[in-house]
C-alpha cells in the first residue's frame, strides 16, 4: 500500500464528506503485494444519486484511482 497515495485519496473523499455529498468510504487495496491497486467503496447521501456521485468520483480522483475501482454502494 502506498500510503501517500491513500493520503491524497482520503482527503480528497473527505472532502466529499463534508460538502454533504457522501456518508462514508472504504478504501481498500487489491493485487499482489508488489502491485496493489486502490478500490473505493462509497456511501452517498440521500439526496444525491449514484450516476452524479459516480461522475464526481470519476473526475475528482481520476489521476488516483481507475474509474473501475470506483463502487458505489447500496444505500
Amino acid at each position: 500500500m502506498d500510503a501517500n497515495l491513500l493520503e491524497a485519496i482520503t482527503g480528497k473523499l473527505e472532502a466529499g464528506k463534508t460538502a454533504g455529498w457522501l456518508s462514508d468510504y472504504l478504501v481498500a487495496w487489491h493485487g499482489p503485494r508488489e502491485q496493489l491497486a486502490p478500490e473505493v467503496t462509497v456511501w452517498r447521501s440521500a439526496d444525491w444519486n449514484d450516476d452524479t456521485v459516480k461522475a464526481y468520483l470519476a473526475g475528482m480522483l481520476s489521476d488516483l484511482v481507475p474509474e473501475s475501482g470506483i463502487v458505489i454502494a447500496n444505500t
